[in-house]
């Protein structure tokens, strides 16, 4: 009789122990998730339009038309409309500087990227991130 209360004491313990396998699931491992590892806010000139080239073309005419007499006051004159119009282009763009975030995240895969962001993210070194349709979101 003792026999057979160690058998099922055995089976018993067995079973249970199976159960708990099975009712602790394993984690499924999350190739979206990963930490961010560096924040980098750059600036870069911006595009110039059609006013600054307008603007500086019609100062470089004017400047240009003060010089010469004849047929080398028009030549002068188109070619400051012309460097005009260029520097103009230039110093607009200069003035519409643009800032771009670069967020670089080490997912959980082990692999790097860098996601790029026209504005701040609010994210800094150490946050857990997801890639959810190709942007990246605290979680």
């Amino acid at each position: 009789m003792k026999l057979c209360n160690v058998i099922i004491a055995m089976l018993l313990a067995s079973g249970t122990t199976a159960m708990e396998a099975q009712a602790a699931p394993k984690k499924k491992a999350c190739n979206e998730c990963g930490k961010v590892t560096d924040v980098r806010m750059t600036e870069r000139d911006g595009e110039g339009g059609a006013a600054g080239m307008i603007a500086g073309g019609v100062a470089g005419a004017m400047l240009g038309n003060q010089i010469g007499s004849g047929s080398g006051r028009t030549v002068a004159t188109f070619a400051g409309a012309a460097g005009g119009a260029y520097a103009g282009k230039q110093v607009e763009g200069k003035m519409n500087k643009v800032r771009e975030w670069h967020v670089t995240v080490r997912y959980d895969s082990g692999l790097t990227e860098t996601v790029l962001f026209n504005t701040d993210p609010a994210m800094r070194t150490g946050d857990k991130v997801k890639l959810r349709d190709g942007t990246l979101v605290r979680g």
